[in-house]
């Protein structure tokens, strides 16, 4: 077949460049070398989400296909991308909704114990399995390491306009610079701190208001905000004070700031991916949104899946099925 030029190498782009390769087929990545969203993401992988306590969307088949994407790159590359974890889930003690639906409704699978005793006053915490973090920014960079090393990687965007397969990976920027058409997108914004905390000696991750997960040595990542107006990358002083109270809160206040970052998640429809052609002959791979660690080894799967052979994409990720949507609103 043609070679595929993919567009952007963000989480998107990177995984779909693992399932190209594995299959041999001649691909080409077209990518300006510039952070996104993906060098600042926590890569949290949490089975039970959101205020509603909610199970993830099709977790148990996401989580199976992404730890062993990452556990093979890991072995490839000879780094650690995959660090499996335990979740602490805070709720309220008046509020017995949330308690019932964690215990008794579909998330209760996930639930291990209630815990006895926890520093979290006027809490219930509960004990979660299933869970884990990915080092994005690292798989990220090592990939782009990878494929340049094999002559994959270009900096010249013009390589994108060809008579060639053009998938298109750019996450919030290709969504909000309407690429390659106007898109019906929820972009939002987040800000994170990554700190210093020896004092915290948490080994879980903490999910409450907001959320920590330990990344080692002492240090924490803390989130997340959510701006829907003012998207651009840049750390603000109102988003500090948030994620200060959110780590005073869930971790305690002895802590130092290391960085203050901000990214734009790519947010489709129910923050659900949309994979598939477009009416110019390209083909788009977007709408990761917080949780891209989690479902884009399997989205990658299936676009490489229709790309090289043919087979058919699922309705509830398919651009056809997206843009069918769109029509009913």
């Amino acid at each position: 077949m043609n070679r595929i030029t993919i567009v952007g190498m963000g989480l998107a782009g990177s995984c779909l460049a693992w399932e190209l390769w594995r299959r041999q087929i001649p691909f080409l990545i077209v990518d300006d070398g510039m952070p996104g969203s993906s060098h600042v993401a926590a890569g949290l992988v949490n089975p039970v989400t959101g205020k509603n306590c909610a199970v993830s969307w099709r977790y148990r088949e996401f989580f199976g296909v992404a730890e062993r994407f990452y556990r093979d790159i890991e072995s490839r590359l000879d780094c650690r991308l995959w660090f499996p974890l335990e979740v602490i889930r805070l709720i309220a003690e008046r509020d017995e909704k949330m308690k019932a639906k964690l215990l008794h409704g579909d998330a209760a699978e996930w639930v291990i114990d209630e815990r006895d005793s926890h520093p979290w006053p006027g809490h219930k915490a509960y004990l979660l399995k299933g869970a884990a973090r990915v080092d994005t920014a690292a798989f990220v960079r090592k990939s782009r390491d990878f494929f340049v090393e094999l002559g994959n990687v270009t900096t010249a965007r013009h390589q994108a306009v060809s008579v060639e397969t053009t998938v298109w990976c750019e996450g919030a920027a290709g969504l909000l610079r309407a690429n390659p058409l106007p898109w019906k997108h929820r972009c939002a914004k987040g800000e994170i701190l990554t700190v210093h905390a020896p004092a915290w000696r948490q080994e879980r991750m903490v999910i409450g208001r907001g959320w920590l997960v330990p990344l080692g040595d002492d240090c924490y990542k803390v989130g997340a905000t959510y701006d829907w107006d003012s998207l651009d990358a840049n750390p603000t002083s109102p988003g500090r004070a948030c994620l200060e109270s959110i780590a005073r809160d869930i971790g305690g206040a002895d802590f130092r700031i290391v960085t203050h970052e901000a990214g734009i998640r790519p947010i489709l429809r129910k923050s659900q991916p949309v994979i598939g052609p477009m009416a110019d002959g390209s083909v788009v791979f977007n709408g990761l949104g917080s949780k891209g660690a989690l479902c884009a080894p399997l989205v990658a799967n299936r676009l490489a899946d229709w790309l090289v052979d043919g087979r058919e994409i699922e309705a509830d990720l398919s651009t056809q099925a997206y843009f069918a949507d769109l029509t009913k609103l």
